[in-house]
């Protein structure tokens, strides 16, 4: 067994064990530190295949970002009498349902584009990124930004709204 070997499998080993914590843990905090691990070895994956700019992106922007995000979501969710946040309506069958159909639809939908993204990140450098980021796709680039804003927004005002 190479060194490889096992760094792949510690790696697969933790973005399981993150995604499986995410999915059915019952506290809020729990499921964002399992959400922490699944982007963390995410990350670990993207220094494997030699793609060490992703994989500080995935740092920075997923785990430094989007996870503060989340924590700030938690603080202001409607806490119960134990101090907990409170999670009134899961919506267990229905949200598996849900992501599980729209997993089918994008596999469906990109079969057809993708080839080999691992050949593809390891000849791919900075440069290479940039110019896709700031070129062509730097609309789409922008657009997420904005609709990160937004949800941020929407949140605040949800959340605040009750106290009016």
């Amino acid at each position: 067994m190479t060194l490889e070997s096992v760094v792949f499998a510690v790696l697969s080993g933790f973005a399981l064990t993150g995604g499986i914590v995410t999915v059915f843990a019952r506290d809020v905090t729990r499921m964002v530190v399992g959400l922490a691990a699944f982007l963390l070895a995410i990350a670990g994956f993207f220094v494997y295949w030699k793609a060490s700019f992703l994989g500080v992106v995935q740092l920075f922007v997923y785990v430094g970002g989007v996870l503060v995000l989340f924590v700030f979501a938690i603080m202001l969710v409607h806490r119960s009498t134990q101090g907990s946040p409170d999670l009134e309506t899961r919506h267990d069958i229905a949200a598996l349902t849900v992501a599980g159909g729209l997993f089918i639809m994008v596999v469906t939908a990109l079969r057809d584009f993708v080839h080999d993204p691992v050949a593809g990140a390891i000849q791919t450098g900075t440069d290479e990124v940039a110019a896709v980021l700031l070129g062509p796709m730097l609309a789409h680039f922008e657009m997420a930004a904005v609709l990160l804003l937004a949800v941020l927004v929407a949140v605040v005002i949800i959340v605040g709204g009750e106290e009016r």
